[in-house]
């Protein structure tokens, strides 16, 4: 997804869902799987987070040493791998990037505490049918732990980037390693998430540091 254009909480945008799973389609590389994602996905299968890693995301790195996860498709279309049937089988838990289609939310660089709206224009055809007030499509989609972790996320990512800069090159494969499984693996669904995350985020932190030190 890559038409985005700002919007307000106040304005409204026009949408039809006919549940043909057409937005669930050719979306190679474009669905951002966060690890606050990966965590609900992989307690609603009941599997490993490292398991939920390997069969339903793909590594894209964004910088050096830094990896996100990305949506694993099919090669039918490049149709989402929760595809079945042209439903998703995963609905009750999936990817904040769908529950809020064809909106989206993301930090606000002026005020930290604060998110912004915009909407993903790319398939035009999808914008006919019921008016939406876009601050009540938002609201809907969107639950205050997912407002949370988008807040930390960013604030740690801009600490992570500050202190990566730091590190020999040499150390990218231990660096990349660190980072995907602190972010994303270790996790026990049995535990709270954002109890998980603030640990897991300062133990990355402090072995980020001893590489910077070196």
């Amino acid at each position: 997804m890559h038409a985005y254009k700002p919007v307000r909480s106040e304005e409204y945008f026009y949408f039809n869902c006919s549940k043909c799973g057409e937005c669930c389609r050719n979306i190679k590389d474009t669905v951002l799987i966060d690890s606050l994602d990966l965590y609900r996905i992989a307690k609603f299968l009941k599997i490993e987070m490292s398991e939920a890693t390997l069969k339903y995301t793909g590594i894209v790195f964004l910088s050096w040493g830094f990896p996100v996860l990305m949506l694993k498709t099919m090669e039918d279309r490049n149709s989402c791998v929760f595809l079945k049937s042209s439903k998703c089988s995963i609905q009750p838990v999936k990817p904040r990037a769908c529950r809020l289609y064809p909106l989206g939310v993301g930090p606000d660089d002026n005020n930290n505490d604060e998110l912004l709206n915009f909407i993903v224009s790319e398939k035009e055809h999808h914008f006919t049918g019921t008016r939406i007030l876009a601050g009540s499509w938002i609201n809907k989609n969107l639950t205050q732990e997912d407002r949370d972790f988008i807040v930390d996320e960013y604030n740690h990512t801009r600490e992570l980037g500050r202190l990566m800069r730091k590190i020999d090159r040499r150390h990218g494969d231990k660096v990349s390693e660190l980072n995907l499984f602190f972010k994303y693996i270790a996790y026990d669904g049995s535990e709270s998430f954002q109890t998980q995350y603030a640990r897991n985020m300062r133990q990355l932190k402090t072995n980020l540091n001893l590489f910077a030190g070196k």
